[in-house]
């Protein structure tokens, strides 16, 4: 714990000290082009540098600033009063812009958001450094070194240096610390050079150029603003900052050797005019590369949001699949189950009619033979109850008739032997024997009824559907058709009686209709009844084509 805390103590003399340093080195250069006093000068990076230790290594180092700046000034032949008020200042000035811009703006050193760089520029360029102008150019005045006529001039001079220290050294130290390298590929490589050749070639004709010095030609530094955008949208911070930094060296250099648009008579007019050029250079580069990289913080979050929201349709999409193919499994299931039972039910009615036929329609043709017998032998005997006799062979007919009836609807035994066609003709007589009704069956020749569970359901559905005509139509003729068109076949059964529709049907026969549509959809097909126009019903079974290996062949 000791040695820790020794450790901690010797980092911190000697950060402080590499700042104290630092700051010295860069306000000597500074007070090489001092205007006012000694002390006052435009280019003051100092500012930038103190800005950024106290940003990168805490608030520890501040004392480096006062060190650093009182050392400077008091080389420059400034009292020791003064140096120490001056230095007190710088540090009073950068702590502020610091705690400002961590406290009030959440600020990132990376300056890659717009507000950040807005923060930068209004609370560290122009708020704090004016404390330090204030603060300086008041010490210079209570020392004698500055008239008060000339203290206005003066702070303004001030607050222009530190703010081109601000604005044009702070940035490139900061990418430095942040570094990430804009040039990936050879290509980039080649483009870096060429920019960095052609800003240096621009910068050295417009500043370098004798003819513009004393004319004013500002607009001529306006050339220099393409390359600032190039380098702020190719290459980023570290980029941009080396760029400025390169326009203001060779910017200040010309001026002060008499060249280029900023170029006055007085010395003091030519470094506020390139003052206040780096600085509206250097805040359009810091914009242009914020706003940059917002633009491209926003696309990667909106490809993230596209790649998120396409994984979600992907994994709704193979829920829904999933589900689909869970709901056409339980279907399939499903309509295997109703085969199953429609089988079942179809057996037991088959069992049923055969019991009826075998059973009972056997036990009622024994008791009409004994009856027919008795009738005779009272008819010969002149037994007055040989009419009695003869009524109940009339009746034993009946019964034998109805149970020969129930038991062919039960059990279509012509469908085991001659399949649908048959059965639909043995379905045909009996309603013309039985119910004195012409009904017609035809079927058309390219019909296909392989499949023993159609041939069922087909049968099943006629019957129900000649049963209501016969029950409802109240007609005199009956057509059973079944067809095949357009990749479709259909069964359909017609009347001419008085006409009942899909409505009246299903409030006379809802059953029976929804036996129909059960059918039908065992087939895969649908159920419709229509009112024709003339009169009569005709119900329609409409189902697909069977598949399968026996319909290929037969169709080819």
């Amino acid at each position: 714990m000791v040695t820790t805390r020794v450790n901690s103590r010797i980092s911190l003399f000697l950060y402080t000290g590499l700042v104290a340093l630092a700051y010295f080195a860069g306000a000597r250069l500074g007070l090489a082009y001092a205007v006012v006093g000694g002390a006052v000068s435009l280019v003051w990076p100092s500012s930038g540098i103190a800005l950024v230790a106290l940003l990168a290594l805490g608030f520890a180092v501040a004392p480096g600033i006062a060190i650093g700046s009182f050392l400077a000034n008091l080389s420059g032949g400034v009292p020791v009063g003064v140096a120490a008020l001056i230095g007190t200042g710088a540090m009073v000035a950068a702590s502020t812009s610091a705690i400002l811009l961590k406290r009030a703006a959440r600020f990132r050193i990376t300056l890659d958001r717009v507000n950040d760089v807005l923060a930068f520029i209004g609370l560290a360029a122009v708020v704090s450094t004016a404390v330090s102008s204030l603060i300086g150019a008041t010490a210079l005045l209570g020392g004698g070194l500055l008239p008060i006529t000339e203290y206005g001039a003066a702070f303004l001079k001030w607050w222009l240096g530190d703010m081109m220290g601000v604005l044009v050294v702070a940035p490139p130290l900061l990418s430095f610390l942040t570094y990430s390298n804009p040039v990936r590929s050879v290509g980039q490589t080649v483009e870096a050079c060429g920019l960095t050749v052609a800003t240096l070639g621009v910068s050295y004709l417009i500043f370098g150029a004798p003819q513009l010095a004393g004319h004013g030609y500002y607009p001529a530094a306006l050339a220099i603003f393409p390359f600032v955008i190039w380098a702020a949208l190719r290459f980023d911070h570290l980029g941009t900052s080396i760029a400025t930094l390169m326009v203001s060296v060779m910017a200040i250099w010309g001026t002060t050797h008499g060249t280029g648009p900023f170029a006055a008579e007085s010395p003091v007019d030519s470094l506020v005019r390139w003052c206040t050029f780096a600085n509206v250079m250097a805040v359009t580069g810091l914009l242009l590369v914020a706003a940059r990289a917002q633009e491209r913080r926003v696309h990667r979050l909106l490809q993230a949001s596209h790649i998120e929201l396409e994984r979600r349709v992907e994994e709704r999409t193979e829920d829904l699949e999933k589900t689909n193919s869970e709901l056409k499994e339980e279907m399939a299931q499903r309509r295997l189950l109703e085969e199953e039972l429609i089988q079942v039910g179809d057996q037991q009615q088959r069992l049923i009619g055969q019991e009826l036929h075998d059973g009972l329609g056997q036990h009622l043709t024994s008791l009409g033979l004994y009856s027919a017998a008795l009738k005779q032998k009272l008819q010969t005997q002149g037994h007055p109850a040989s009419a009695d006799a003869a009524t109940i062979v009339g009746l034993v007919k009946q019964a034998s008739l109805m149970t020969r009836r129930i038991a062919h609807g039960l059990d279509p035994v012509a469908m085991e032997y001659g399949g649908l066609a048959a059965a639909l003709h043995a379905l045909a007589e009996t309603a013309r024997t039985l119910n004195s009704v012409d009904c017609v069956l035809r079927i058309a020749p390219d019909v296909d009824c392989q499949d023993p569970l159609m041939q069922i359901n087909l049968y099943r559905a006629a019957q129900e559907a000649v049963n209501n005509a016969l029950k409802y139509s109240h007609g005199r003729r009956i057509w059973i058709d079944l067809e095949r068109a357009e990749g479709m076949q259909t069964l359909s059964i017609s009347d001419d009686g008085v006409g009942v529709g899909q409505e009246d049907m299903e409030r006379a026969s809802g059953l029976g209709l929804h036996n129909l549509r059960h059918r039908a959809s065992l087939l895969g097909g649908s159920c419709t009844v229509t009112r024709k126009p003339l009169g009569g019903t005709t119900v329609a079974i409409r189902y697909p084509l069977p598949e399968g290996p026996d319909h290929e062949r037969k169709i080819v």
